[in-house]
């Protein structure tokens, strides 16, 4: 039977942050002999026009967590802000989802990578939600910004493997809750481009189309060799700390043509939409030009970073809801890249 992702929604929590303002706030908080033109040139080049936080970043909340002088908030005290803003935002991804409740759900898939808890995420949505105790839960723990495509295959696996299942999948990122303010490039980077954000989607089974009429058709997936140093996310005192090297996007681009190849099948490029998860503008790029693809093809990748930065994981489903806002039918390919260095790709079809 056709396993269809019936319901698309996501949430963005609390007022938006224009990129300006959030990069002067940063520039206070730089160590001492640090450049403050080098940050704002960072904030000016990663195609972020605002951004959303969990935390009142620009209020007292920010300087708790991040005073201009002293140490910022230690690894418990972020771990216990997850613990706080991570299930609100979710549920109202889950309700931007599914307006009018959520209904029988069989299984729950959950990805993050911006917290560490037990009980997880997924047990707090069990009880947000009121879903039934006996739901099956899956935790998906840092895998990054492509978490969403394995969290979507095990739920399409379940639906094949039991077709009156319907899994509710979550993918909630609470970036800002690791905040590093160099001195390292890497940290500057990732400090303007990451933001909060969380996403969700239902997975199930109908003989004709339902809800969004998106049928999941094929995946696919490639690992890069000799890549594993270019992006990593490790847990320090201060929060997690990312690494990220600027050949990630020409590595990236060396595997995409072929990985597309496979996950289209033979479908022309110029017939199919793509729905690109934007680790950052280079990102963009490189799969425009690796791909020859039209001027355009990427416009709802690149809004969705410029009015909400990157949201890891939760980045991609709110890509592929905002492209179902409008009337279209036909191919729809998805791609997420993160550490490994992994691209993955989703090939849907979006049915009248």
């Amino acid at each position: 039977m056709p396993v269809w992702i019936s319901h698309l929604g996501y949430a963005l929590p609390g007022p938006a942050i224009a990129q300006a303002d959030f990069a002067n706030w940063m520039a206070q908080r730089l160590p001492a002999g640090s450049d403050p033109s080098r940050l704002l040139r960072f904030a000016s080049r990663t195609g972020v026009d605002t951004r959303h936080a969990v935390l009142d970043l620009l209020g007292p909340e920010g300087e708790l967590f991040y005073p201009r002088s002293g140490q910022p908030a230690d690894a418990l005290v972020r771990s216990q802000a997850y613990v706080r803003l991570a299930p609100p935002l979710a549920v109202a991804a889950v309700r931007a989802a599914c307006p009018d409740g959520v209904g029988r759900v069989t299984h729950l898939v959950v990805a993050t990578c911006t917290g560490s808890v037990a009980p997880g995420l997924d047990l707090m949505l069990v009880q947000a939600l009121g879903l039934s105790p006996s739901v099956r839960r899956t935790m998906i723990g840092f895998m990054g910004c492509y978490a969403a495509m394995p969290a979507l295959r095990v739920a399409w696996d379940a639906v094949r493997a039991e077709p009156t299942a319907r899994v509710l999948v979550v993918c909630c990122e609470l970036s800002s809750l690791h905040l590093h303010t160099g001195p390292d490039d890497d940290a500057l980077i990732g400090a303007c481009l990451f933001a909060d954000g969380a996403s969700a989607a239902v997975v199930e089974a109908s003989p004709d189309p339902i809800g969004t009429r998106l049928r999941l058709i094929r995946d696919a997936c490639a690992v890069i060799p000799d890549t594993a140093d270019e992006m990593a996310w490790v847990a320090a005192a201060d929060g997690f700390r990312l690494k990220l090297s600027q050949a990630v996007s020409s590595s990236l681009g060396g595997a995409l043509p072929g990985l597309t190849d496979g996950l289209l099948a033979g479908i022309p490029r110029d017939q199919c939409r793509f729905a690109v998860h934007p680790g950052g503008p280079r990102i963009l790029s490189e799969v425009e030009n690796v791909l020859a693809l039209a001027p355009g093809a990427l416009s709802a990748s690149r809004e969705a970073l410029r009015h909400g930065g990157n949201r890891s994981s939760a980045t991609v489903l709110a890509i592929i809801e905002d492209m179902c806002r409008s009337p279209w039918q036909g191919p729809l390919a998805a791609f997420a890249f993160g550490p490994g260095l992994t691209a993955e790709g989703l090939l849907l079809h979006r049915h009248t």
